[in-house]
């Protein structure tokens, strides 16, 4: 059984609590105009919260290829992927029948079967078509991980960051893309490796101070950058916002590190164990709550202005969520369709 690391279990749901407002307040930068308060507002939170999905696969490579158990490949894979493969083929249909009775779209039974293949069926559904690949991905991971020196593993992050998060400025700035491409480290692999490295090999205390002023740094990178291209290019650019910038990686080793020098002051907490349980169930749900708080109650982050209804809807969409999964894991047979 893997170690269990109290500060992980906080730290995951405080990721997921993040990705349900980067959804609230992305509502707002999609639909808005760079020139409005209520867009810079939510450029201003939005720049704070992108670090939820790396740290998300961080976590999860912290666990996985740090696992001192030795299971067989087919039964690590079978293990891991139907707790995932089965939610995934669930809430596509689930998200399917969303786009016919709420959105008007149809599908043949073919279109549905390419929807379902090519990531397509919904915004939010990509992550899970990630851990499926990073979980095939784990037991020959979990060899380089064991087999690397800290050195050698330093190499390999670096030419990660090279190629993931200093190559794709090039195109950005220049108008061209490089002809030397490293699929492999491209880009949440490499997050992966991070966490499982980060554990291994943890920060010190003194590194904690001169993180924290490059992620403030990183932050207003993030705010400026993506302000200054939007208005530039007359719509939206979130070139900053991706998760493989030098910004975003800077600031989710700072979120991951000052954790892990917590984690001797953080104790267990029942209510946060249940909710780290249910964090990939509130992910996969969390966009039907907030449609549905809107189209009921009216309730969204523009109600009053966003300075309320951002923070009212995120806790009430993030807490409905978490309710909803609390409940239907304890019908029988629902776990399997919740990850």
């Amino acid at each position: 059984m893997a170690k269990r690391y109290d500060y992980m279990d906080w730290l995951r749901v405080l990721a997921i609590f993040t990705v349900v407002g980067v959804h609230v307040v992305s509502k707002i930068i999609n639909t808005g105009d760079a020139s409005e308060w209520e867009w810079q507002l939510a450029n201003w939170i939005d720049s704070a919260l992108r670090w939820c999905v790396p740290v998300f696969f961080m976590l999860s490579g912290a666990l996985l290829l740090n696992l001192k158990r030795e299971d067989p490949i087919g039964e690590f894979l079978k293990r891991r992927l139907t707790k995932v493969i089965i939610p995934l083929l669930f809430w596509s249909g689930v998200y399917i029948a969303y786009k016919v009775f709420e959105q008007g779209e149809s599908f043949t039974a073919w279109e549905m079967v390419v929807l379902f293949l090519t990531d397509d069926v919904y915004y939010h559904l990509w992550f899970m078509y990630v851990i499926i690949g990073l979980y095939i991905m784990a037991p020959f991971l979990k060899i380089l991980v064991k087999n690397m020196d800290q050195k050698t593993f330093l190499y390999f992050l670096g030419i990660w960051f090279f190629f993931s998060g200093i190559l794709p400025f090039v195109q950005k700035m220049y108008g061209f893309e490089p002809a030397l491409v490293a699929g492999l480290f491209q880009p949440y692999i490499g997050y992966f490796l991070l966490g499982a490295y980060l554990v291994r090999y943890p920060l010190p205390k003194k590194a904690i101070w001169p993180l924290l002023g490059l992620s403030f740094i990183a932050y207003l990178a993030t705010v400026y950058g993506t302000h200054n291209l939007t208005v530039k290019n007359g719509e939206l650019d979130e070139f900053y916002y991706e998760h493989y910038r030098p910004t975003q990686i800077v600031i989710s080793i700072f979120v991951f590190a000052l954790f892990q020098h917590l984690g001797p002051r953080i104790k267990p907490n029942p209510l946060i164990t249940q909710l780290s349980l249910a964090t990939l169930g509130i992910y996969v749900i969390h966009p039907l709550v907030q449609f549905y708080l809107n189209k009921f109650f009216g309730i969204n982050e523009t109600m009053v202005n966003p300075i309320v209804g951002v923070p009212v809807v995120w806790v009430l969409i993030f807490t409905i969520s978490f309710l909803i999964v609390w409940t239907l894991k304890k019908v029988p047979g629902a776990k399997h369709i919740i990850p």
